[in-house]
């Protein structure tokens, strides 16, 4: 139900938007990604066969597609609302990291090779300025949060950059 509230308050940003059922979707993201999205995820869930049913997405490939097409809105729409930028781009780092896995006492982070593949994540790879995100035009003085923005927004491309480099 949230993916398909979404949808609808996607369609109507150009018009008006909620920041607080923004940042709560966020948080559904985030908690989402920490329980459904990984390495450890047993691929067979009753999630994926229902979000099947209902929205069609398949695997876990079509929901990090969800994702990101979430973050680039959010980065389009809510570029001037720090609150909104900071933990959508909190998700995007996240993302990049990818899902921890142990290897003896040393906690690993292994990236999702198919999140680069993504036509939404190459965008981003291929047009990262203030054009397309104005959260990276932004220059009060150069203000710490501004800063700290486009530092997570590139900390993260790079990352993808790399697993896509290999």
């Amino acid at each position: 139900r949230v993916l398909q509230l979404m949808n609808l308050t996607d369609s109507r940003l150009a018009q008006a938007g909620n920041e607080k059922l923004e940042l709560a979707m966020l948080s559904f993201f985030e908690q989402f990604r920490k329980i459904y999205i990984g390495d450890q995820v047993q691929k067979s869930s009753k999630l994926y066969r229902r979000l099947s049913e209902v929205l069609g997405l398949n695997d876990e490939t079509m929901v990090l597609s969800v994702f990101i097409g979430k973050i680039i809105t959010n980065l389009k729409y809510w570029g001037r609302c720090e609150p909104i930028t900071s933990k959508t781009l909190q998700l995007l780092n996240d993302l990049s990291i990818g899902y921890p896995f142990g290897k003896g006492s040393q906690i690993l982070g292994k990236s999702h090779p198919e999140l680069v593949k993504l036509s939404a994540v190459q965008f981003m790879l291929n047009n990262h300025t203030s054009e397309h995100f104005s959260f990276l035009g932004i220059n009060n003085q150069s203000n710490l949060t501004d800063m700290r923005c486009r530092t997570t927004f590139y900390t993260a491309l790079g990352r993808l950059l790399m697993v896509d480099l290999g």
